[in-house]
């Protein structure tokens, strides 16, 4: 039975970074988080059947957007004892979020940081972006890293007319189990439901040997459609006669960066921070989120809790007023500040 090299599955549908040619249609999908569990059936299943899979590949979209994809490497690790690699555009990288994500390297085998032209900027440039990603060795020495140059994308492209490929797609081994016990031989084709109406062509959408339902297994049928090649599907792609890349761009009508995704992002490593008793950290946060995207709520709600952690009452209260001025029904705001007077005036009241 033939085993997989690699098998990817989403810790998220979405990501952060809206790059034309997506091959996992990322900047059209909707938010969407999975739990690990979400792929046991899939490879509880192979794992019956004796198909091993060598490496888990946790993808997306962009998967340090999943609230915790420590935990997501954890429980994978966890139950099947297998090696973990990660894909990633670095968006949050800095010192302080390497450290805040320690156990996840010591969980992963190998981690591929892509160097999108838009993101390296942002970070400070090549030389800094090359200091961050090596430094994640601090955590874990073994930690195999590797940081591929995005400056030049390849253009999804779709047409009705069958065209024969001309070499071989290395796309066709991005295998991604999805959690329906379906999996896809590549991204294009296994997502294909999140693009957009008019961007597949009818005879790609209706491709045969992309996708192989586990539900209906036999071992003849299955090493046939794994060791397939081309497909079907490869004869109306772009990729299987594109000898070269284009220069790496914005998809059309949107903005570099989907700041909503990063934001949230960075409050829920600041709170996580608040979690672990580090106030000058969640601080440090709210700091990133004013500088990078304006005054939100979520700045002043950092600051009331590192405040509040460290007995400052005054400040915390300011902090949850503020709040309050940006988003008036902010019902945690309101709780602090009650809980706060509430205490101020038993105190007084001893």
């Amino acid at each position: 039975m033939p085993n997989f090299k690699f098998l990817e599955v989403h810790a998220v549908d979405h990501c952060n970074n809206n790059c034309r040619w997506c091959h996992n249609y990322s900047p059209f999908s909707p938010q969407k988080e999975y739990e690990a569990r979400d792929y046991f059936e899939g490879l509880d299943f192979l794992r019956a059947k004796k198909i091993e899979v060598e490496k888990i590949s946790l993808m997306g979209g962009e998967p340090f957007l999943h609230s915790d994809i420590t935990q997501f490497a954890f429980h994978l690790f966890e139950r099947y004892q297998t090696q973990l690699v990660i894909t990633t555009n670095g968006f949050w990288l800095s010192e302080d979020t390497i450290k805040d994500h320690k156990d996840l390297w010591k969980l992963l085998t190998y981690v591929k940081i892509s160097r999108y032209p838009n993101i390296e900027k942002r970070l400070g440039g090549e030389k800094r972006f090359y200091e961050l990603i090596t430094s994640i060795k601090n955590y874990n020495p073994s930690i195999m890293i590797d940081f591929p140059d995005k400056g030049r994308f390849r253009e999804l492209e779709f047409h009705e007319d069958p065209v024969e490929p001309t070499r071989f797609c290395g796309n066709s081994h991005c295998t991604a189990l999805l959690p329906d016990m379906k999996i896809g031989r590549c991204g294009a084709g296994s997502y294909a439901h999140f693009a957009p109406e008019g961007m597949l062509s009818e005879a790609f959408k209706n491709n045969k040997h992309m996708i192989y339902d586990l539900r209906k297994f036999d071992s003849n049928s299955f090493n046939f459609w794994k060791e397939r090649y081309p497909l079907d599907a490869c004869s109306y792609c772009s990729f299987s006669t594109m000898t070269h890349g284009n220069t790496w761009k914005v998809e059309r009508g949107r903005a570099p960066f989907n700041k909503t995704y990063e934001l949230e992002y960075h409050y829920t490593q600041g709170r996580r921070r608040i979690g672990l008793n580090r106030p000058d950290g969640a601080r440090q946060k709210a700091g990133l989120i004013l500088e990078q995207y304006g005054e939100k709520p979520e700045v002043h709600m950092l600051n009331g809790l590192a405040a509040r952690q460290q007995g400052d009452a005054a400040s915390a209260l300011n902090s949850f007023a503020q709040v309050l001025q940006l988003d008036p029904n902010n019902r945690e705001a309101q709780e602090h500040i009650h809980s706060i007077r509430k205490n101020i005036s038993h105190s007084h009241a001893q």
